[in-house]
């Protein structure tokens, strides 16, 4: 980066706190990330029993109201590392070239995966702790299984256009979770304000009926668990994959070179003396898709595709119905349907950990900056 170009001081704050994401160890960031999946499933779970304890009428925007709380643990708390954050925050470390495109990638990994790790484990204790109700007529296991079934029901019913409404969906939430991360951080240490904008943002994803990758990582599990009409392998191709992808869209492009271009960040490579035309910055702007497209396909490949297809296998022979997995220790069996409840989901985390450390390893041997 050149000496002689200073930076815009919100751009600069995101942009070091990219670069400290990717000098995180391997066990650090796996760990970050959980914590952040579970601070967003924390939002999940207050949502959903919060909004069955107002009026109807009002249940919606309770529902909206609350889940922010999440996001708010995690930049308030830190040692949290949220992947649809990272969709903006490491890329503009890699924009200013403070940090390689691999280092992006091996950023995006642990986060990613920690997220659903922590997700899974969290949605595990929800249901055995009963707190959506001890049957599963109670309000809360009904919205629970209500959400779930929605979630899946778009892509289920017509692939191509239900996929394209939700990755569509996951355009406009990650949109509005960078837009709240991006305003949060330009509050520098302004407590109240960084807590009123986060919030309104956060509430307007959820009131709108927007799509979040890593808050489904939760929905679609405790639903579940609660006893929905849902499998493993639904949630990963009719939801997680549209999803993840709009989110990283959203995160990326809507934010991240929205934002990297407007404040002139993208001469970083030259002297603040040296003006480039409209057209050449739009093409440092599209080189820049470069690393989504790839990163993208190898997220999708390895955290969505694999261990979909490994549910859809294990899950052979297992014939759906509402109630099948549901888990209550007051109910014979306890944990409903095993496959289901327990054996697929620790099979896709001992796999999502170990995919992650061999794309760690490779993307440590091999150095890429775009």
């Amino acid at each position: 980066m050149s000496k002689n170009v200073s930076l815009d001081p919100t751009i600069d704050a995101i942009s070091s706190a990219g670069e400290r994401k990717t000098k995180q160890s391997f066990v650090v960031n796996l760990l970050t990330g959980w914590n952040a999946g579970v601070f967003i499933a924390l939002g999940g779970m207050l949502a959903i029993i919060v909004s069955q304890k107002v009026p109807s009428e009002w249940s919606g925007f309770m529902f909206a109201a609350v889940f922010p709380v999440g996001l708010i643990g995690i930049l308030f708390m830190g040692g949290a590392d949220l992947f649809t954050g990272d969709c903006m925050i490491t890329p503009m470390a890699q924009y200013t070239k403070k940090v390689k495109t691999n280092e992006t990638y091996r950023n995006w990994f642990l986060a990613l995966g920690g997220n659903l790790i922590g997700s899974i484990t969290w949605a595990w204790i929800v249901g055995f702790a009963l707190l959506f109700g001890t049957t599963i007529g109670a309000a809360a296991c009904v919205k629970a299984i209500a959400i779930a079934e929605a979630k899946i029901a778009l892509v289920n019913a017509d692939f191509v256009g239900g996929f394209m409404t939700m990755l569509f969906k996951g355009i406009i939430c990650n949109f509005l979770v960078n837009f709240a991360i991006y305003q949060a951080i330009k509050s520098n240490n302004n407590l109240m304000a960084k807590v009123v904008n986060i919030w309104f943002p956060i509430m307007a994803f959820v009131a709108v009926g927007s799509e979040h990758v890593v808050a489904n990582m939760f929905f679609l599990p405790i639903g579940i668990f609660s006893g929905a009409n849902v499998t493993w392998s639904q949630a990963f191709i009719c939801n997680f994959l549209p999803v993840l992808i709009g989110n990283m869209i959203g995160g990326y492009v809507f934010m991240g070179l929205n934002y990297w271009f407007t404040t002139g960040c993208n001469n970083i490579e030259e002297t603040e003396k040296i003006n480039h035309s409209d057209a050449k910055r739009i093409g440092l702007v599209l080189k820049q898709l470069i690393p989504l497209i790839i990163g993208g396909v190898i997220l999708v490949l390895a955290y969505i595709i694999a261990p979909g297809g490994i549910a859809m296998i294990l899950e052979t022979g297992i014939t759906p119905a509402s109630g099948y997995a549901r888990i209550s220790f007051l109910e014979i069996p306890m944990l409903g349907n095993l496959m289901v409840t327990i054996i697929i989901p620790i099979v896709i985390i001992v796999y999502v950990i170990g995919i992650s450390i061999i794309l760690r390893i490779v993307f440590k041997k091999i150095s890429i900056r775009i």
